[in-house]
């Protein structure tokens, strides 16, 4: 049996389930590439001693040693942060997994997603397409962050953008992030990621974080800690302005 756990976006949000699955598995691994991961919690929890994997271990050998593991008929888990079924890695996994025929369950944690539109006051009903700030590869910006924002926009939708992982392993900052948007704005030109655009930063959930609420032009000088995603709201309607202004504006 193979189970995928989501811990949740800190280690307060760890549900009930997860707790069960950790005591009763034979092999247990993590990764924690896409959030953070409190291994102390985690091996407090666990019967069995926690195993890093690494994104390589997971895309390019495709789960190989969970797959031994269920192979000697092993109970083993895979624990990651937030919601682990929101990442298409492991998606593809536990495809792969059911293919060889053995059982899964996914056990869900709450997720950045619904966890961000919530601690910053914006109706989930008007989240749009979602898109992730990425570092330049060779030079080379990619646009999609532009062009999902500036369709849903047009749309009177939020965009939700996650933030990449450095190569090194690291976070990207939301400071980062901005500075890339504001390229891209550079490049495009058609006023999505002005430097006066408001965005709203959530980060640290969880971990003893919050929200930021101001433009894009102040979060490209800020020292905001990682992780963390964007939101570029659309027009806030009074209630969502009155809860997020109340709450979070500088």
């Amino acid at each position: 049996m193979f189970y995928l756990i989501g811990l949740g976006v800190g280690p307060a949000f760890v549900t009930e389930r997860a707790v069960e699955v950790l005591r009763e598995v034979d092999c247990l691994f993590y990764e924690d590439y896409t959030g953070p991961v409190d291994l102390g919690v985690l091996s407090r929890l666990a019967r069995a001693a926690p195993v890093r994997l690494s994104r390589r271990d997971l895309e390019e050998e495709s789960g190989e040693k969970i797959l031994r593991c269920l192979t000697e008929g092993k109970k083993t888990a895979l624990v990651s942060a937030g919601d682990p079924h929101i990442a298409t890695t492991h998606s593809a996994l536990v495809s792969l997994i059911k293919a060889r025929g053995h059982g899964v369950e996914i056990v869900p944690g709450v997720s950045i997603v619904c966890a961000a539109f919530s601690v910053s006051c914006l109706s989930i009903y008007r989240l749009g397409g979602v898109a992730t700030v990425t570092y330049p590869r060779g030079g080379v910006y990619s646009s999609r962050p532009y062009e999902v924002a500036e369709r849903n926009l047009s749309r009177g939708f939020h965009t939700l953008l996650l933030l990449d992982v450095r190569e090194s392993g690291g976070f990207m900052p939301p400071s980062d992030a901005a500075r890339v948007l504001l390229e891209l704005e550079r490049r495009e030109g058609r006023n999505v990621f002005t430097p006066e655009r408001e965005v709203i930063v959530v980060y640290r959930v969880g971990w003893g974080g919050g929200v930021v609420y101001s433009t894009l032009g102040e979060i490209a000088s800020s020292r905001i800690e990682p992780p963390a995603v964007l939101i570029i709201p659309a027009k806030l309607n009074p209630v969502e302005r009155e809860c997020l202004e109340a709450l979070w504006r500088r």
